[in-house]
Formats: structure tokens, sequence, C-alpha cells
């Protein structure tokens, strides 16, 4: 009988300090919803650029936009957007502009938003992350993986700017 407290913390672990306390969630938003967003307050948007076969992307989805220092700033000082490249079909109005998915093949294609944010000398790279000023214009755009340490500080450098 004895041993049953420790099969037990064997089978289901220790509970620790942490394990009760909830996590943050990352807010996402539409670009339709930008300018009313902004007449509310102004922040920089946060574009999350990728596609379901990038495992770069799929990477930052699961480590970068889940540690709760990112997920906080994001929260709190920009409207964060999460943009599929490849399978977002819908025509998106952003700026009085209709984006348009353009498709490129048998069952291939991509947004032209996605193009129009993420591209960098001509190429669109996965995965891609851009932050617009109040004016839309592009302060920081990078075509790489971003872990959560230098996501941060990226961050915290746009706010100060």
């Amino acid at each position: 009988m004895k041993l049953l407290p420790y099969l037990f913390a064997l089978l289901f672990g220790y509970p620790t300090q942490g394990a009760f306390t909830q996590s943050s969630t990352l807010m996402k938003y539409e670009f339709e919803q930008v300018d009313s967003l902004f007449s509310e307050e102004e922040r920089p948007l946060a574009v999350f650029i990728h596609t379901d076969w990038c495992r770069y992307c799929k990477n930052m989805e699961h480590t970068t936009f889940q540690k709760k220092e990112v997920v906080d700033l994001l929260n709190q000082d920009f409207y964060f957007i999460s943009l599929n490249a490849e399978k977002e079909e819908r025509t998106i109005n952003f700026r009085g502009y209709p984006f348009k998915y353009r498709p490129n093949g048998r069952d291939l294609g991509v947004h032209s938003l996605a193009e129009a944010l993420g591209t960098i000398d001509g190429e669109l790279t996965y995965p891609a992350f851009v932050v617009l000023n109040k004016n839309y214009e592009i302060v920081f755009q990078y075509n790489e993986f971003i872990d959560w340490k230098n996501m941060s500080r990226i961050l915290n450098k746009v706010v100060k700017n």
C-alpha cells in the first residue's frame, strides 16, 4: 500500500507550483477589423505569414507564439494577424483594396496580401513576420524562424520606437 502514492506520482507526475496557472492565449484579429481597432486604439500590426507545410512555421506556432512573454507583448501592444498564405482563399479587403488568392497550379496558389507584405528582394519565403505601424508602413520584415527571445527583443524595440 505504501507503493501506491509513488506509483501515482510516477504515472501522473508531481503537481508543481505552476501546474494550475492559466497560460496566456494569443488574441488574433482579421485584416478587416484593423480600421475599427485603430479607431479604439492605435497599435502596430504584427502579421505572421505561414503555410501548412512549413516546419519552421509550425515550430514558431508551437514555441515562439506559445511563450507567455511573447503572447503578453502581442496582446498588450499589437494587433496580431495570422495569415496562411496558401490556404486563405477569400478576398481580403485591406486599406480599401481587395487582395485575392491567386492559383498558380493544381491545388496550389498564394494570397496576394501575403506577397505584398512578406516579399523581400522579390521572393516570399516562410515563415514571414511583418510589423506595420499606424500608417500601414512596414517597420519590420523578416523571412526566417524567430525564437521567442529574439521575438521579444523585436517586439520591445518596435514598441519603444
